[in-house]
């Protein structure tokens, strides 16, 4: 048995993962929290772009279970309603979590935003740069997509279940993007979430320390299991932990793999690099898959101020 903590070869992020745990090991700012809907950490978004003509992604896990259905922008000269395909990969996990923790923090769904798409890349911790194969052209696409999809969030407790039906995450965001990332004539001052998402979201919202978050921006995946930890880790009851199967883990992690080897491989690599960010995990590699043991949670949910 050997725990994944005590492996130290974290890979190409090394350096900021250091940074990252040495940082975490201090005290919080009393205001420095983030937050996700639990069901968002339990289901993901796709890691890559889903196959041309796919609508719908669909995730289970557990009681929580999530549909992402592909939605229209309608263009701003034309008229015309465009198809804008399911949003994947890291960045729009990042959006969500900023909206989520924007929302949770001001007790609003209507949230304002940088004056600029860069300025808002730079707020989210990315990097800003122009081109064919620069990160602006990225972002436009991965924000449209998430602008126009629309989620369906459920929970189930025991005989009963409760659904958000279809709706969007984001109810409005007054913008189509110009060619020139600079200018700002369409760049709304806010965004707005569904009253759906947002209800649900006041009573689903899960603590997570933002500066792991900024860490591990890099991977979708190694988010995705961070996200899973904290929620997973203060809530295992087992005195001798729980163990997940590889089959299970592939399941949630590596829906978009065949190759079992391949998946291992990349799932440990994440882990690594979460487990530098979220230092009080305990998560040890076994026999068949993971065990988890008991851990407290990445980031206590502080008192308001003036409280107590």
């Amino acid at each position: 048995m050997v725990a994944l903590e005590m492996m130290m070869h974290i890979g190409a992020t090394t350096s900021r993962l250091i940074d990252a745990t040495v940082e975490i090991m201090g005290e919080p700012d009393p205001g420095d929290l983030a937050f996700l809907h639990v069901v968002l950490a339990q289901c993901s978004l796709p890691y890559r772009e889903p196959a041309s003509g796919t609508r719908d992604h669909i995730r289970r896990n557990g009681r929580a279970s999530l549909i992402v259905t592909a939605g229209h922008l309608f263009h701003p000269k034309t008229g015309e309603p465009l198809l804008q395909g399911i949003p994947y990969g890291a960045k729009p996990r990042l959006l969500m979590i900023h909206l989520c923790t924007e929302a949770v923090r001001r007790q609003t769904a209507t949230i304002p935003i940088a004056d600029s798409m860069s300025a808002f890349m730079r707020e989210l911790g990315l990097s800003v740069t122009g081109g064919a194969k620069g990160t602006i052209g990225r972002f436009k696409e991965q924000l449209n997509r998430l602008a126009a999809a629309r989620l369906q969030i459920g929970i189930t407790f025991g005989d009963r279940a409760t659904t958000i039906n279809p709706a969007p995450m984001i109810q409005r965001f007054d913008v189509w993007f110009p060619e020139d990332y600079r200018q700002r004539t369409l760049w709304p001052s806010e965004v707005m979430l569904s009253s759906e998402f947002f209800d649900s979201l006041k009573g689903h919202a899960l603590p997570l320390d933002p500066r792991a978050v900024r860490a591990l921006q890099h991977s979708a995946r190694a988010l995705d299991v961070f996200v899973w930890l904290a929620h997973r880790l203060p809530r295992v009851k087992g005195r001798n932990g729980d163990r997940v199967s590889w089959t299970a883990l592939q399941t949630q992690f590596g829906p978009d793999q065949t190759d079992a080897k391949t998946f291992r491989r990349d799932l440990l690599t994440a882990m690594r690099q979460v487990l530098a960010a979220y230092p009080a995990a305990k998560v040890e590699q076994v026999n068949g898959g993971l065990l988890l043991r008991r851990s407290a949670p990445p980031i206590k949910r502080l008192p308001p101020a003036g409280s107590g």
